[in-house]
């Protein structure tokens, strides 16, 4: 009785996050802010219980430290900044929610599921890194919510686990060149003169290589026929796919959105248009899944919530700290800033650091003090390093949303294959971004 209790208080609390959520893009109110950081925080103390053991270990470290550094440097008003900026994935997960259980039941994904589970196992992996990869580059996360039902509900653990491991590696790639995603638009704030173009096509050309990296050497298969065949298999979600896709960049185009505002707010509009062209017992079972999926949320809520928080509380004690002042000091090569820009940010992401932290703070260094780097290789750096930590980082949306969609362990994804690949293809990347700064410097 207790437990359908809390489940069904959980329920209500995520709902009027995600409504609230919803209204503040349209609101500036003070009121409805704080309404929203507290609603936060006691979904997040609901939650706590039901949450792996785990995850709440985890938690309780990233909670300790959050409170040990406010405590340490004076930042305590970082905490509420950091639930500020925390409030919107609550509605985000549980529009991911919605997707997730609209998709599930359409007939679309019920042919995709059946072509693309009759392929044998060893077809699929190229045209799932690659779809990923190329789906992802405008939906983020949100392509986990097409391939999670594909795989089926009733798929192994272990199936579920390879599917998202793979479809994450070709995730990590996106923010290599996408304009999508938020490193691009931190980092154009702080190098403005880089034409966009630029780092587009230099990361396209990296991301080429890490789409190969990760079909020869980490799941040892290379076959175009094979790719194509794959990505066939998922023909009949293609077209909703795009669709989708190009109602969130008319949103976010039109309004300024950023992507993450324009998927909660456009995404319900096709979601509701498909339970309306479904069977009323089709339509009554993905409201029932919606509504039980959305009370679940509450772990991964406060995980992303608590790591976030952890961020913001680090960037605001830094100048406290003197590691500027330190690093000012020092007569840094321009491959130790290329280097030390791709690998702190894979560090932090081990750390469970989301990945806006380190990227902020590594272009508020380098930006400050002289690298001997074009701009264009600081931006590219900081974008590779921002893509692969999402791979091996707690803190991100990456393996926060991905674990949802597939029902897994978060703690059991983090694997040493995908850290050895992160690590390994960034330093082929930053290598590769040593020589072309010789090329643009000379």
């Amino acid at each position: 009785m207790r437990g359908k209790l809390i489940a069904h208080v959980s329920e209500i609390n995520a709902l009027a996050l995600w409504l609230l959520g919803f209204i503040s893009f349209f609101s500036n109110s003070s009121v409805l802010h704080t309404c929203i950081k507290i609603l936060i925080l006691s979904f997040a103390l609901i939650s706590f219980g039901s949450a792996r053991r785990s995850i709440k270990i985890l938690i309780l470290i990233i909670l300790t430290s959050t409170f040990w550094l406010a405590s340490e440097y004076g930042v305590f008003g970082a905490i509420w900044q950091g639930l500020e900026r925390a409030s919107i994935f609550p509605a985000f997960l549980a529009t991911l929610v919605l997707l997730r259980g609209t998709a599930d039941r359409r007939p679309e994904t019920s042919l995709a599921r059946q072509a693309f589970s009759s392929l044998p196992a060893n077809q699929r992996a190229g045209g799932i890194v690659t779809g990923a990869h190329f789906i992802g580059a405008i939906l983020q996360v949100g392509v986990f919510s097409i391939l999670a039902p594909i795989v089926g509900r009733n798929a192994s653990e272990a199936e579920r686990r390879e599917v998202f491991l793979i479809a994450a590696r070709g995730m990590a790639l996106v923010p290599f060149w996408s304009p999508f995603i938020v490193g691009m638009a931190i980092a154009s704030e702080y190098l403005p003169d880089v034409p966009l173009w630029q780092p587009v096509c230099l990361g396209l050309a990296l991301t080429a290589i890490g789409l190969l990296t990760s079909s020869m050497i980490m799941d040892r298969e290379f076959n175009p026929l094979m790719i194509g065949r794959a990505l066939k298999s998922l023909g009949p979600i293609i077209p909703g796919v795009f669709l989708t896709a190009a109602l969130v960049i008319v949103t976010s185009t039109v309004t300024g959105w950023s992507t993450l505002q324009s998927l909660v707010v456009s995404l319900p509009v096709p979601c509701l248009i498909g339970l309306l062209g479904m069977t009323k017992e089709n339509s009554l079972s993905a409201v029932k899944s919606v509504k039980t999926g959305i009370g679940r949320i509450g772990p991964e809520v406060t995980l992303m919530t608590c790591a976030i928080t952890l961020g913001t509380v680090f960037e605001a004690a830094m100048p406290e700290s003197g590691i500027l002042a330190w690093l000012q000091s020092l007569d840094l090569t321009e491959a130790s800033v290329i280097f030390i820009v791709i690998m702190c940010m894979n560090i932090a992401g081990l750390l469970g650091i989301h990945a806006i932290v380190p990227g902020t703070i590594l272009l508020v260094i380098f930006v400050n003090i002289n690298t001997g780097l074009a701009d264009l290789v600081l931006m590219q750096a900081l974008l590779v390093g921002w893509g692969l930590c999402t791979l091996i980082s707690l803190g991100s949306l990456t393996i926060i949303t991905g674990s949802v969609m597939f029902n897994l362990d978060p703690l059991r994804v983090i694997t040493l294959p995908n850290i050895g690949y992160a690590f390994g293809l960034g330093t082929f990347c930053g290598s590769t971004l040593y020589i072309i700064n010789l090329l643009l410097m000379a």
